[in-house]
């Protein structure tokens, strides 16, 4: 399928930008013609970092999202209006602010800064709503991104020229500080929002409670030089992340496209299980919660050699305060609590209670998780587990191939329990990272007595990774 411009002719490479632009249209044009738009945007996601002006990428998004509408059998889609009225409105620094908004609120800071950027340009040196809400929103964009430090120059600059900033603006300003490690300064500005002025804004006291808390967990490495990811991802929510990516040549300890083999997620269940035992809090019952956890929760049951009967599949009210009765919940995929069956149940099973721990074997680093589970197996951009439907791609020749498991979930398990580590090693590695952890006040494991919930999982980190497109 060719990629076709507003008249109707195939899109060519174009005088006006840069090679890297027209390069990286052209590998979007690539995959798309192999049949694959979603993964074309994708593509195309790194274009718009170096402009969101050209003819050429605006041309080439409408067109992989006319591709996408199709595909769906809708007639049209937010998004593609979205940027057919920007194509239209080409110096209109409102559309360029709506566009840039929208994909901030989607959690898409990485799409939404350059537009947020060009429409700041637009607006030049003038002083309205527009400009102050473009401008908040790039302070924003900078933190949800990672950079703290512009975050903390944003937020001063917007004090300085709008004669003040919100308590929730003064927040995010406390916690950059304190994940640049600058607590002391975290302290000062935390001092300016005072019980009594969150008190008057919903929801706002347990904000501040959160950015308190999350100031004295980075106190919890005062006397350390350097904190790794791991450190991090307990500051940020009071987990245990069970394993790192050991790629030197990929920075950030995290995994951006991972395919697991079953060795490597035996080797993950097997420590945590152990981890568990060490820790006195070895289940009773295992459950899972999605068709693609079950497999884990099986391999649990089956290192534990638990009772049949206490195996089965989540429900609502599995989240007690019986400790007597501890259960384990395994999630595939932190994103699997939306397997959930409504709101209610959701909120229940963010509370963290002394009868429930929640262990997720793949988190999703790079989108805002519904919930952050008490201990992580890893951090992934994307990860197919090798149970799952997986497409394999050969960049050479552009062709993408449907590879499917039709193995029962107790064929599965019994799989992976033949190649689970033996008792010595997993006890061995498990030391290890409780004693990683050993000065670490505030972990969820250790606290769950009602008074804490499992909170989101925000995409900014001290410690950077490389990303692919959205």
């Amino acid at each position: 399928m060719r990629i076709l411009g507003p008249d109707g002719k195939p899109l060519k490479s174009n005088d006006n930008v840069s090679d890297e632009v027209n390069k990286l249209v052209q590998r979007a044009v690539e995959v798309s013609e192999a049949g694959d738009p979603a993964n074309a945007l994708q593509q195309l996601v790194f274009a718009f970092q170096l402009d969101v002006t050209s003819d050429l990428v605006l041309d080439t998004t409408i067109d992989l999202l006319t591709q996408m509408v199709k595909l769906s059998g809708a007639e049209s889609s937010d998004e593609l209006q979205m940027f057919e009225h920007l194509r239209e409105n080409r110096n209109d620094a409102e559309i360029y602010y709506r566009v840039g908004s929208r994909f901030l609120q989607l959690q898409q800071p990485f799409v939404g800064r350059p537009f947020l950027a060009h429409a700041r340009k637009l607006i030049g040196s003038d002083l309205t709503q527009l400009t102050q809400a473009t401008d908040v929103d790039l302070a924003q964009a900078a933190m949800d991104l990672g950079d703290y430090e512009g975050a903390i120059a944003a937020f001063h600059n917007l004090n300085d020229v709008y004669g003040g900033i919100p308590i929730w603006l003064v927040l995010e300003m406390a916690e950059c500080y304190s994940l640049l490690r600058k607590v002391d300064e975290a302290e000062a500005v935390y001092q300016l929002a005072p019980p009594e002025a969150a008190a008057q804004f919903e929801g706002m006291e347990a904000v501040r409670e959160e950015v308190g808390d999350l100031m004295a967990r980075v106190r919890d490495f005062d006397g350390e030089e350097t904190m790794g990811l791991q450190a991090w991802h307990y500051v940020q929510t009071r987990g245990i992340l069970m394993e790192v990516n050991p790629d030197d040549q990929l920075p950030g300890e995290r995994f951006v496209f991972f395919q697991p083999s079953e060795e490597d997620v035996a080797y993950v269940i097997g420590v945590t299980a152990a981890m568990l035992d060490q820790s006195e809090l070895a289940p009773v019952k295992v459950l899972w919660l999605g068709a693609e956890s079950e497999p884990l929760a099986r391999l649990f049951a089956e290192f534990w050699e638990i009772d049949p009967a206490n195996l089965r599949e989540y429900a609502p009210g599995d989240n007690t305060e019986n400790e007597e009765e501890l259960s384990l919940l395994v999630l595939a995929h932190s994103y699997d609590v939306m397997n959930l069956p409504d709101e209610q149940a959701f909120f229940d099973l963010a509370q963290a209670r002394a009868g429930l721990i929640v262990f997720a074997l793949d988190v999703r680093w790079t989108e805002r998780q519904p919930m952050c589970p008490d201990i992580a197996g890893f951090l992934t951009q994307q990860c197919f587990l090798p149970w799952e439907t997986r497409f394999n791609v050969d960049q050479e020749n552009q062709q993408v191939t449907r590879v499917e498991d039709h193995r029962s979930p107790v064929e599965v398990a019994a799989s992976m329990a033949q190649q689970l580590p033996d008792d010595e090693e997993c006890d061995d590695f498990a030391k290890e990272i409780l004693e990683s952890y050993a000065g670490c006040t505030d972990l969820i494991l250790n606290h769950r007595d009602g008074t804490l919930v499992r909170r989101p999982l925000v995409t900014h980190s001290p410690v950077k990774s490389p990303r692919m497109g959205f």
